[in-house]
């Protein structure tokens, strides 16, 4: 006894098997001697007319590669060349996705289609999934811990003491000193007014004061100040310390350079502690949220990890990627983190309880919509649309569609899947055959 759904399916294993030329043409011819067969001991049945069954189902002649082309007689496939395979289909409606197999079939199916097409089965079940999520990241510079250093007045730099991006400098240690008529021109009113003070009476604390203020906007260090103050000599090339301790960058200046307080000099940068910047990709966007635990690795240390949370989430995708960034802040007092350094990053959401899940390759993705396999009854599939959500660990969450303790099929679902729309083009077109008929009657 043979079925011409599983007589179809296996022609769909040959092809992909055997080449299509010699094999697929053996396979077919087989298919059609055995259906004449099967058939033989009965009423002897034309090829040029379709035979009901019980009213319910018709015979018609289809192309296993291409499932639009349907003809009521046999011949050959005018796409590939292949020869039309008998092909019985149900005549409910245009929507109905179900695969039968017949009661004398059902032997046949558990051992040749369910062992030789490796179809595995398993129950949708309620599991607590864990939220897990491993990217990937990079080191970034705490852009909260970066200056820009800027002349205050214009003048002619001397004395540079940092020579290339990348040298390090620590807080108060001199960067250049800077010589500028506007500054020492600031100097002698200051000592001016220090000298007639007393003369001045209240009045002349204040134009001390101010002159002070006006020295230090000018750029003229608390230090710088107090010597002025002490040997009430003119500093003509007034010296300039870093404000922080950090990294030179964007260093664009040399020694006897004029420049102006537009200019930028130089950037420092403190790295004593870093950004880690992660992308999390659209299908766990979803619950990424600030404070979530993550772990961090890299492949410069082998064997060692550092714990963080994300601290900030940025409010717009990558234009490219689709891809969402989240930061997180590590310690790095010992500056073994550089920027640009790759990071293998795991971020902890917490447990999901009781969601109804699945192995994720159960899933039939098509790009437009997601369907499953169930095995409704022995020897019964039924393909459904289903609505997915989260996806972790191999497993992924299933919203509607299915129910609980339903069996979904894992394996070979893909194949169950290609006979659900053959059947369905079969009835759509016979839908769209059988008013033409009318028609060409009358």
């Amino acid at each position: 006894m043979n079925n011409p759904h599983i007589g179809l399916l296996v022609l769909w294993v040959s092809c992909l098997v055997f080449p299509v030329s010699v094999s697929a043409e053996k396979t077919l011819q087989m298919n059609a001697d055995e259906h004449r067969m099967h058939h033989s001991s009965g009423p002897d049945i034309e090829a040029s007319s379709p035979v009901s069954i019980g009213d319910k189902s018709s015979f018609q002649f289809v192309c296993p590669m291409h499932p639009q082309i349907i003809r009521d007689h046999e011949g050959t496939c005018p796409i590939c060349g292949m020869k039309l395979v008998q092909q019985a289909f149900e005549s409910g409606s245009e929507s109905s996705q179900t695969i039968k197999i017949p009661e004398h079939a059902m032997p046949n199916m558990a051992k040749g289609l369910q062992q030789g097409f490796a179809i595995r089965t398993a129950k949708a079940q309620k599991v607590t999934l864990w939220k897990y999520m491993p990217t990937f990241g990079k080191v970034t510079a705490d852009e909260t811990k970066v200056i820009h250093v800027h002349p205050r007045a214009s003048g002619w730099i001397s004395d540079l003491t940092v020579r290339t991006n990348g040298d390090a400098i620590q807080k108060g240690e001199l960067l250049y000193r800077l010589y500028s008529p506007e500054i020492v021109a600031a100097q002698q009113d200051y000592l001016q007014i220090l000298q007639n003070r007393k003369r001045h009476g209240e009045k002349g604390q204040t134009l001390l004061h101010s002159a002070q203020t006006r020295l230090q906007l000018l750029g003229v260090a608390p230090k710088t100040l107090e010597q002025l103050s002490k040997t009430q000599k003119l500093i003509y090339k007034v010296p300039v310390y870093a404000s922080q301790t950090g990294v030179v960058s964007q260093l664009s200046i040399q020694s006897g350079m004029f420049v102006q307080p537009k200019t930028e000099l130089m950037s420092l940068t403190d790295l004593s502690t870093v950004w880690i910047e992660a992308e999390v990709l659209p299908l766990q966007q979803q619950w990424v949220k600030p404070n979530l635990t993550t772990e961090i690795r890299f492949q410069a240390y082998p064997g060692q990890y550092w714990e963080s949370q994300i601290d900030y989430i940025e409010p717009v995708t990558d234009a490219t990627t689709k891809a969402l960034k989240v930061r997180m802040t590590l310690p790095n007092k010992a500056l073994a983190f550089k920027p640009n350094m790759l990071a293998d990053v795991i971020i902890y959401g917490g447990p999901k309880h009781n969601a109804l899940a699945l192995p994720m390759e159960a899933i039939i993705d098509d790009g437009e919509t997601r369907r499953l396999v169930v095995q409704s009854a022995p020897g019964q599939f039924e393909v459904k649309t289903v609505t997915t959500g989260m996806q972790t660990q191999g497993l992924v969450e299933i919203l509607s569609g299915i129910e609980e303790g339903d069996s979904i099929v894992i394996s070979g679902q893909f194949l169950i899947d290609s006979e659900s729309q053959i059947q369905a083009n079969l009835n759509r077109f016979k839908g769209q055959a059988a008013p033409m008929s009318r028609h060409a009657h009358h």
